[in-house]
């Protein structure tokens, strides 16, 4: 079975979107700089993992750049003060990583939103059963789909699609793109 993308983009989105209070709380001095950084790069560590991207080796080693200099040896050595010192020099590198790993499949999910686009917009005027309040939306959803894959003249959208995404992303998709004015 297939991963979901729809959910790996929306994970790592949340994560570069939680990026900039870190970087805030750097600026604040916040005494809880170094802990907010290491929760962020495991938290993203566990997605990038999730999911076998290999990326997720890069955030390791931004991770030991940062335990590191709390080994340095020496007296009156500040340890904190070395952490954030790492910490703050690789910062736009380790937000840089998770950006490129976002997007090749962002852009691969906006390329399906549109062909799910096309094809509710194609589906809409002759697609007889019509929307209500009394309907299950999942199951609203599913029954397009599953109209969609049997017309003859939309199938080919949907083998595209079927080739790109499994079928939960696709449902998540069409979840989100649907105009039900449109269908009702």
């Amino acid at each position: 079975m297939k991963k979901s993308q729809f959910i790996l983009v929306t994970q790592l989105k949340e994560k570069l979107l939680e990026f900039p209070s870190v970087v805030s709380s750097l600026d604040k001095k916040d005494p809880y700089f170094i802990d907010k950084i290491m929760d962020w790069l495991k938290a993203s560590e566990n997605i990038l993992s999730t999911y076998n991207i290999s990326e997720v080796s890069e955030i390791a080693g931004f991770r030991s750049k940062i335990i590191s200099a709390r080994l340095t040896d020496g007296r009156g050595i500040n340890i904190r003060k070395n952490q954030t010192k790492a910490a703050s020099g690789i910062l736009y590198d380790i937000q840089n990583t998770v950006l490129n790993v976002l997007i090749p499949y962002e852009r691969k999910l906006n390329d399906c939103r549109e062909i799910i686009k096309q094809l509710l917009t194609l589906a809409a005027p002759i697609y007889t059963p019509r929307y209500n309040n009394s309907m299950e939306f999942n199951d609203f959803i599913r029954n397009i789909w599953l109209y969609l894959l049997t017309h003859n003249e939309l199938k080919m959208g949907t083998v595209k699609l079927k080739s790109m995404l499994s079928e939960m992303d696709i449902l998540m998709l069409m979840g989100d793109e649907i105009e039900l004015t449109d269908f009702t």
